[in-house]
């Protein structure tokens, strides 16, 4: 379980290693992302969907791979009236007892899965979006911290200093990379302390994506559009 703000690259460096470490002729790896509309039903026929039956009532990838579930967002579904969220239950439930109840199957229900385990992301607790310790018991933990403003510089300065070389721009424009990001950045930080998400304005939330997305923005200008 990886735990971290948004924007801090917890989805990417698992993608990277379910896509470029992992033998993939020896894993099979299935994606679910999580809303506040997501419900359990919606997990089960997934992860279903893409598991072979082995032999009667138990289900798993093929013979000689092993499956991994990566969950995204976590800890984003909707709790019900008692306080539960459905689709982190019906994975709480394969954790501890090794598979779930199949709802459409009566004959066989309950679906033991094998050489399958649950990778997940989520962002910190906050604002109701919180899982249960009976299910966080089941994993090792790992925090990712924000980056600090020089990590800041360093990522988004590389950035543009790679895109005016590469895209022919003059010295002058070029030199300003600098000024670019400490502007953009001092912005963020003055946004995100003045306006905070209220139960009236909860959308006002804001992370490194918006920063990654004014400087991709400026990566689409091209020489000619731009003046010294």
């Amino acid at each position: 379980m990886i735990v971290g703000p948004t924007g801090t690259g917890k989805s990417v460096y698992i993608q990277n290693v379910l896509l470029n470490v992992l033998p993939r002729d020896k894993h099979l790896t299935i994606n679910i992302g999580f809303s506040a509309q997501t419900h359990c039903n919606q997990v089960q026929d997934i992860v279903d969907g893409k598991l072979d039956k082995i032999r009667t009532g138990i289900y798993g990838p093929r013979l000689g791979m092993k499956c991994v579930i990566f969950v995204d967002d976590l800890n984003m579904p909707t709790k019900e009236t008692y306080g539960a969220q459905p689709p982190i239950e019906i994975l709480r439930q394969f954790m501890a007892q090794g598979g779930w109840y199949d709802y459409k199957d009566k004959k066989h229900p309950f679906r033991i899965m094998q050489d399958t385990i649950i990778i997940n992301a989520m962002g910190p607790p906050g604002s109701g979006k919180s899982i249960t310790n009976r299910y966080q018991r089941h994993f090792n933990v790992i925090a990712v911290a924000s980056f600090d403003e020089n990590a800041m510089k360093t990522i988004f300065g590389s950035i543009l200093k790679w895109f005016f070389r590469t895209g022919g721009f003059s010295n002058d424009v070029a030199a300003i990379e600098g000024k670019i990001v400490m502007a953009t950045l001092q912005i963020y930080k003055q946004i995100a302390e003045d306006q905070k998400p209220t139960p009236l304005k909860s959308h006002y939330t804001f992370n490194l994506r918006d920063v990654s997305k004014v400087i991709c923005g400026i990566c689409l200008t091209t020489k000619k559009e731009v003046t010294s």
